[in-house]
C-alpha cells in the first residue's frame, strides 16, 4: 500500500468516525433538547391563544349591541394582535363567514393540510402544528358571549421552525466537523511522515546500503517500530557480513585439501605413465583423507548456516543433562587415557531440561572434544552441572592464558588465535554458541590459572 493511500485512509477513517459521532450527538439533542423546546413553544403559544380569546370575548361583550363586522375596537385589536404575535389572526362566524382579520388577502384554507395529523386537543381550543423549516402552528378557539358561541378565533403562526435550535445546532456541528477535518490533515501527515521515512530507509537498504539506519524519534508505537526496524537492519547486515566471511573462510579452507588432492593426482598420473606403481596407495590414502576433511568441513558449515538462518525448528523433549554428559565422557574416556588427562566432575543428578536432543548432543560433543583436543598431556578437565536461578554448565580444561581480545572473538566462525597453529576449522565454538542462543541461553568463555573455561546458562522456564 502506498503511503499517500495510508494518509487518505487515516483521514477518511477519522472523518467517518467524526460523522457518526456528530449524528449520535444530534440525535440525542433532538430527542431531549428538541422535545423540551417544542413543549415550551406549545405552552407559550397556548398562553397567547388563551389571552387573545379572553380579550376578544371582552371586546365583544363591551359592545354586544354592535354587529361584529362593525365593531371597530374589535377589528383594531385583532389587527394589533396580528402585528404583535407576527401571525395571521381572524374571527369567523358559526357558518364560516369572516367578521374581521388582521391581514390582507384570502383566508389560508389549506392550513389543515399543512399541519397534517398533528392535533392537540385542549380544554378551551384545539391546536394543529407541524415543525420544520416551513412549519406552522395553527389554533382554533371558540368565542362565546353570554354563554353562547358566536364564532371562533383563528391564529396562524407560520415558519415556527425558523426559531428552532435544531437547525442552528446541526449547522454548528457541521462547522465543527469541517474544522476538525481540516485540523486532522496535519495530524495525518505527522503520523505518516515517519512511516515515509521508514519506507525510504527500507528502499536504501534494499539497494545495498546496509549501513543506513532509520532516524525515527519518540517513544510511541512508530518510534518503537523504527527501533525494531534498525535492529532488524543491524541483524540483517550482520548476517550478510557473516555470510560473506563464511564464504571467504570456506573458500580459504577448501584450497589446502584441494591443492593437496591436485598434487597427489598429478603424482599418481606421472607414476602410472612411467609404469611405476609403488607408493600409489599412499597418495590415494592422502586423497581419501583430504576428501574426508572436505566432507567434515562442508558438514559443519551447513550446520552453522542452518543455525544462523533458523531453518530447522527445535524439537524439544525432556533431557537429563548430567546423564548425557556421563554417557559422552564414557565414550571419550579412551582419548583422555591416551593423553593421561585427569577428569573431575560435579554433575548434580536429575536436572531435566526441555531441549533439542540432537542439538544438545552436538553442543556437548563440541565442547568436550575441544577440551580433550586442546589440553596438554597430563592436563586436567573439570565438568560441572547444577541449577540455581538457571541451569548452569561449565567445562574447564588445562590451557595457557588466553588474551582478552581472543576471548572476545573466540565464538566467531573460523577464528584462530594469531600466531598459533591449531587443529580444526574454528567452527566448533561458533556452532555451540548458535545452539545455546537458539535455546534462549547464554554462553561465554573465560581464562584463569586453572585453565580455559566455557560457561553455559539455560533458562529454567524451558525445563
Amino acid at each position: 500500500m502506498k503511503i499517500r493511500k495510508l494518509y487518505i485512509k487515516i483521514l477518511f477513517s477519522f472523518v467517518g468516525i467524526l460523522l457518526v459521532t456528530e449524528i449520535f450527538i444530534f440525535g440525542f439533542f433532538v430527542l431531549f433538547a428538541g422535545r423540551a423546546f417544542r413543549d415550551r413553544l406549545e405552552q407559550n403559544t397556548a398562553a397567547k391563544i388563551l389571552l387573545a380569546k379572553e380579550t376578544v370575548e371582552e371586546r365583544i361583550l363591551s359592545q354586544q349591541e354592535t354587529p361584529l363586522t362593525e365593531n371597530n375596537a374589535l377589528g383594531a385589536f385583532i389587527r394589533h394582535l396580528g402585528e404583535l404575535y407576527g401571525a395571521k389572526v381572524w374571527l369567523e362566524g358559526r357558518e364560516g363567514e369572516v367578521y374581521v382579520k388582521s391581514f390582507v388577502g384570502d383566508i389560508p384554507r389549506d392550513v389543515m393540510e399543512r399541519t397534517g395529523s398533528h392535533v392537540r386537543e385542549r380544554e378551551d381550543f384545539r391546536m394543529f402544528h407541524s415543525f420544520g423549516r416551513h412549519g406552522v402552528f395553527y389554533a382554533v378557539a371558540p368565542v362565546k358571549a353570554e354563554g353562547r358561541e358566536v364564532g371562533s378565533l383563528h391564529v396562524l403562526f407560520e415558519r415556527v421552525g425558523g426559531d428552532h435550535p435544531e437547525g442552528a445546532f446541526a449547522l454548528g456541528l457541521l462547522i465543527i466537523g469541517l474544522v476538525v477535518a481540516l485540523l486532522i490533515i496535519p495530524v495525518s501527515r505527522l503520523i505518516t511522515r515517519p512511516v515515509k521515512g521508514l519506507n525510504r530507509s527500507a528502499l536504501r537498504i534494499a539497494k545495498g546500503d546496509l549501513s543506513h539506519r532509520a532516524h525515527i524519534q519518540g517513544s510511541d508505537e512508530i518510534g518503537e517500530l523504527g527501533r525494531s526496524f534498525n535492529e532488524m537492519a543491524e541483524r540483517l547486515a550482520g548476517m550478510i557480513r557473516g555470510s560473506r566471511e563464511l564464504t571467504a573462510n570456506v573458500s580459504h579452507e577448501l584450497r589446502s585439501p584441494l591443492a593437496r588432492m591436485r598434487l597427489a593426482e598429478t603424482l599418481i598420473r606421472e607414476r602410472v605413465e612411467r609404469g611405476e606403481y609403488d607408493n600409489i596407495e599412499k597418495h590415494l590414502d592422502a586423497i581419501r583423507e583430504d576428501i574426508e576433511q572436505l566432507d567434515r568441513l562442508i558438514g559443519r558449515t551447513l550446520a552453522l548456516s542452518k543455525l544462523d538462518i533458523r531453518e530447522t525448528p527445535l524439537k524439544r523433549e525432556p533431557l537429563d543433562l548430567s546423564q548425557m554428559i556421563e554417557a559422552m565422557l564414557d565414550r571419550l574416556r579412551p582419548l583422555m587415557e591416551q593423553k593421561d588427562l585427569r577428569l573431575k566432575t560435579g554433575l548434580v543428578p536429575g536436572i531435566v531440561y526441555s531441549g533439542d536432543r540432537e542439538a544438545m548432543h552436538t553442543l556437548l560433543s563440541n565442547l568436550l572434544d575441544n577440551a580433550i583436543k586442546f589440553s596438554p598431556e597430563g592436563g586436567k578437565i573439570d565438568v560441572r552441572v547444577h541449577s540455581e536461578d538457571a541451569i548452569r554448565m561449565s567445562i574447564t580444561n588445562t590451557f595457557p592464558a588466553v588474551p582478552p581480545e581472543d576471548l572476545k572473538n573466540i565464538f566467531e566462525p573460523f577464528y584462530r588465535r594469531s600466531g598459533r597453529k591449531t587443529e580444526g576449522y574454528g567452527l566448533g565454538l561458533a556452532i555451540s554458541k548458535r545452539i545455546v542462543e537458539k535455546h534462549d541461553g547464554h554462553i561465554e568463555a573465560a581464562t584463569s590459572d586453572e585453565g580455559f573455561t566455557v560457561r553455559i546458562s539455560l533458562p529454567m522456564a524451558s525445563s
